[in-house]
Protein backbone atom coordinates (compact mmCIF):
# COMPACT_ATOMS: atom_id res chain seq x y z
CA UNK A 1 0.00 0.00 0.00
CA UNK A 2 1.56 3.36 -0.69
CA UNK A 3 2.05 6.33 1.40
CA UNK A 4 -1.35 8.15 0.85
CA UNK A 5 -3.05 5.17 1.49
CA UNK A 6 -0.89 4.52 4.81
CA UNK A 7 -0.80 8.09 5.32
CA UNK A 8 -2.47 7.23 8.90
CA UNK A 9 -2.67 3.83 9.32
CA UNK A 10 -2.43 2.34 13.06
CA UNK A 11 -3.13 5.98 14.15
CA UNK A 12 -6.08 5.91 17.09
CA UNK A 13 -5.76 8.86 19.07
CA UNK A 14 -8.49 10.87 18.56
CA UNK A 15 -8.20 14.91 19.14
CA UNK A 16 -9.16 16.17 22.16
CA UNK A 17 -12.54 17.91 22.15
CA UNK A 18 -12.63 18.04 18.15
CA UNK A 19 -15.02 15.45 17.51
CA UNK A 20 -18.94 14.75 17.83
CA UNK A 21 -19.91 11.89 19.80
CA UNK A 22 -22.43 10.48 17.89
CA UNK A 23 -22.30 9.36 14.17
CA UNK A 24 -24.08 11.21 11.67
CA UNK A 25 -26.11 9.26 8.82
CA UNK A 26 -25.39 10.43 5.05
CA UNK A 27 -27.26 9.31 2.43
CA UNK A 28 -25.78 5.63 0.88
CA UNK A 29 -24.85 5.80 -2.75
CA UNK A 30 -26.09 3.12 -5.30
CA UNK A 31 -23.31 0.37 -5.94
CA UNK A 32 -22.98 -1.50 -8.90
CA UNK A 33 -21.27 -4.92 -9.43
CA UNK A 34 -20.56 -7.13 -12.21
CA UNK A 35 -22.72 -10.44 -12.77
CA UNK A 36 -20.58 -13.26 -10.92
CA UNK A 37 -20.06 -16.47 -12.86
CA UNK A 38 -21.65 -19.71 -10.95
CA UNK A 39 -20.12 -20.21 -7.58
CA UNK A 40 -17.65 -17.16 -8.40
CA UNK A 41 -17.70 -14.40 -5.59
CA UNK A 42 -16.23 -11.06 -6.88
CA UNK A 43 -16.28 -8.00 -4.69
CA UNK A 44 -18.76 -5.11 -5.93
CA UNK A 45 -17.52 -2.48 -8.56
CA UNK A 46 -17.90 0.40 -6.47
CA UNK A 47 -17.86 0.30 -2.30
CA UNK A 48 -21.27 1.59 -0.81
CA UNK A 49 -20.90 5.12 0.52
CA UNK A 50 -20.78 4.43 4.56
CA UNK A 51 -24.30 5.24 6.42
CA UNK A 52 -22.58 6.29 9.70
CA UNK A 53 -20.12 9.80 9.80
CA UNK A 54 -18.42 11.42 12.20
CA UNK A 55 -18.19 15.34 12.63
CA UNK A 56 -14.68 16.58 13.15
CA UNK A 57 -14.04 20.60 13.52
CA UNK A 58 -12.37 22.77 14.95
CA UNK A 59 -14.27 25.81 17.21
CA UNK A 60 -11.50 27.97 17.31
CA UNK A 61 -9.97 28.49 13.70
CA UNK A 62 -13.62 27.85 12.29
CA UNK A 63 -13.63 24.71 10.22
CA UNK A 64 -15.67 21.22 9.79
CA UNK A 65 -15.77 18.08 8.15
CA UNK A 66 -16.95 14.65 8.32
CA UNK A 67 -15.13 11.21 8.33
CA UNK A 68 -16.84 7.45 8.09
CA UNK A 69 -17.55 6.09 11.83
CA UNK A 70 -14.52 3.64 12.36
CA UNK A 71 -11.84 6.06 10.80
CA UNK A 72 -8.70 6.11 12.58
CA UNK A 73 -7.03 9.27 13.45
CA UNK A 74 -4.70 11.75 14.96
CA UNK A 75 -4.12 14.92 15.06
CA UNK A 76 -1.33 18.44 16.17
CA UNK A 77 -0.72 21.56 15.81
CA UNK A 78 3.07 22.22 14.95
CA UNK A 79 4.08 26.10 15.35
CA UNK A 80 0.32 27.41 14.48
CA UNK A 81 -0.55 24.95 11.29
CA UNK A 82 -3.49 22.14 12.30
CA UNK A 83 -2.10 18.56 11.07
CA UNK A 84 -5.18 16.21 10.91
CA UNK A 85 -4.30 12.18 9.56
CA UNK A 86 -6.58 9.51 9.12
CA UNK A 87 -6.93 6.14 7.60
CA UNK A 88 -10.54 4.89 6.74
CA UNK A 89 -10.21 1.46 7.25
CA UNK A 90 -11.21 -1.85 4.72
CA UNK A 91 -12.81 -2.08 1.97
CA UNK A 92 -12.33 0.90 1.31
CA UNK A 93 -8.51 1.84 2.87
CA UNK A 94 -8.56 5.30 1.95
CA UNK A 95 -6.03 8.24 3.55
CA UNK A 96 -6.80 11.61 4.60
CA UNK A 97 -4.81 14.66 5.33
CA UNK A 98 -6.44 18.26 6.60
CA UNK A 99 -4.16 20.75 6.84
CA UNK A 100 -5.14 24.14 7.94
CA UNK A 101 -2.98 27.16 8.60
CA UNK A 102 -2.65 30.76 7.93
CA UNK A 103 -1.02 33.05 5.55
CA UNK A 104 -2.80 35.45 3.41
CA UNK A 105 -0.54 35.94 0.68
CA UNK A 106 -1.71 32.38 -1.02
CA UNK A 107 -3.49 32.02 -3.66
CA UNK A 108 -5.35 28.15 -4.13
CA UNK A 109 -2.97 27.44 -7.54
CA UNK A 110 -0.34 27.86 -4.66
CA UNK A 111 -1.82 25.93 -2.31
CA UNK A 112 -1.86 23.09 -4.48
CA UNK A 113 1.71 23.34 -5.07
CA UNK A 114 1.95 23.29 -1.22
CA UNK A 115 -0.44 19.89 -1.25
CA UNK A 116 2.49 18.76 -4.02
CA UNK A 117 5.13 19.27 -1.57
CA UNK A 118 3.08 17.84 1.24
CA UNK A 119 2.53 14.39 -1.00
CA UNK A 120 6.40 14.48 -2.05
CA UNK A 121 7.23 14.95 1.93
CA UNK A 122 5.36 11.30 2.36
CA UNK A 123 7.57 10.14 -0.44
CA UNK A 124 5.53 10.10 -3.32
CA UNK A 125 6.91 10.33 -6.91
CA UNK A 126 6.22 10.79 -10.21
CA UNK A 127 3.21 13.61 -8.74
CA UNK A 128 0.81 14.79 -11.96
CA UNK A 129 -1.87 17.14 -11.04
CA UNK A 130 -4.83 17.14 -13.08
CA UNK A 131 -5.73 21.01 -14.42
CA UNK A 132 -7.66 22.23 -11.13
CA UNK A 133 -11.36 23.22 -11.23
CA UNK A 134 -12.53 26.31 -9.53
CA UNK A 135 -15.40 25.13 -7.85
CA UNK A 136 -16.48 29.07 -6.21
CA UNK A 137 -13.77 31.81 -5.37
CA UNK A 138 -13.22 30.12 -1.92
CA UNK A 139 -12.38 26.28 -3.30
CA UNK A 140 -10.44 24.66 -6.33
CA UNK A 141 -10.09 20.48 -6.40
CA UNK A 142 -7.98 18.67 -8.94
CA UNK A 143 -6.97 15.19 -9.15
CA UNK A 144 -3.88 13.52 -8.73
CA UNK A 145 -1.42 10.77 -9.09
CA UNK A 146 1.92 9.61 -8.06
CA UNK A 147 3.67 6.68 -7.05
CA UNK A 148 4.60 5.51 -3.65
CA UNK A 149 7.81 4.36 -2.12
CA UNK A 150 6.65 0.74 -2.44
CA UNK A 151 6.38 1.51 -6.07
CA UNK A 152 2.64 1.06 -6.19
CA UNK A 153 0.52 3.68 -8.14
CA UNK A 154 -1.53 6.11 -5.73
CA UNK A 155 -4.35 8.63 -7.33
CA UNK A 156 -6.68 10.54 -5.08
CA UNK A 157 -7.84 14.20 -4.88
CA UNK A 158 -6.82 17.67 -2.91
CA UNK A 159 -9.37 20.33 -2.35
CA UNK A 160 -7.50 23.87 -1.46
CA UNK A 161 -9.52 26.68 0.06
CA UNK A 162 -9.07 30.01 1.43
CA UNK A 163 -10.67 32.12 4.03
CA UNK A 164 -9.03 35.48 3.74
CA UNK A 165 -6.08 34.69 6.37
CA UNK A 166 -6.74 31.09 6.53
CA UNK A 167 -5.84 28.52 4.25
CA UNK A 168 -6.73 24.57 4.03
CA UNK A 169 -5.37 21.51 2.31
CA UNK A 170 -7.40 18.46 2.69
CA UNK A 171 -5.75 15.38 0.12
CA UNK A 172 -7.98 12.25 0.20
CA UNK A 173 -6.90 8.78 -1.30
CA UNK A 174 -5.27 6.05 -1.53
CA UNK A 175 -4.24 3.28 -4.53
CA UNK A 176 -5.12 3.87 -7.96
CA UNK A 177 -6.35 0.61 -8.46
CA UNK A 178 -9.26 1.00 -5.51
CA UNK A 179 -10.00 4.45 -6.80
CA UNK A 180 -12.90 3.54 -8.73
CA UNK A 181 -14.69 1.93 -5.89
CA UNK A 182 -13.89 4.23 -3.69
CA UNK A 183 -14.31 7.72 -5.81
CA UNK A 184 -18.32 8.35 -4.31
CA UNK A 185 -16.95 7.68 -0.62
CA UNK A 186 -13.59 10.41 -1.52
CA UNK A 187 -15.82 12.91 -3.05
CA UNK A 188 -17.83 12.48 0.61
CA UNK A 189 -15.05 13.11 2.27
CA UNK A 190 -13.48 16.17 0.54
CA UNK A 191 -17.12 17.72 0.29
CA UNK A 192 -18.29 17.57 3.63
CA UNK A 193 -15.59 20.23 4.31
CA UNK A 194 -16.68 23.82 5.28
CA UNK A 195 -15.41 27.22 6.76
CA UNK A 196 -17.88 28.79 9.55
CA UNK A 197 -17.01 32.34 8.24
CA UNK A 198 -18.31 31.35 4.38
CA UNK A 199 -14.80 32.02 3.41
CA UNK A 200 -13.12 34.73 1.86
CA UNK A 201 -16.69 35.38 -0.86
CA UNK A 202 -18.75 34.65 2.22
CA UNK A 203 -20.76 32.22 0.63
CA UNK A 204 -18.91 29.03 1.30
Amino acid sequence: MSAVALVAGGCSQKPAGNTASTPTPKPSASTTSAAPKPNEKKPPATNPVPSDWVRMYNDVKGYEFYVPAGTKDTSQNVDGVDVYMASVPAPYEIGVMVIAFKDKTLTKDELLKRAENVLKSMDEKDIKTDPAKELSADYSLATFTSTGKDGKPSKGKILVGTDVTDNYIIIVGGDADKFAANEKTIDEIWGSFGMYSGGSSGNS
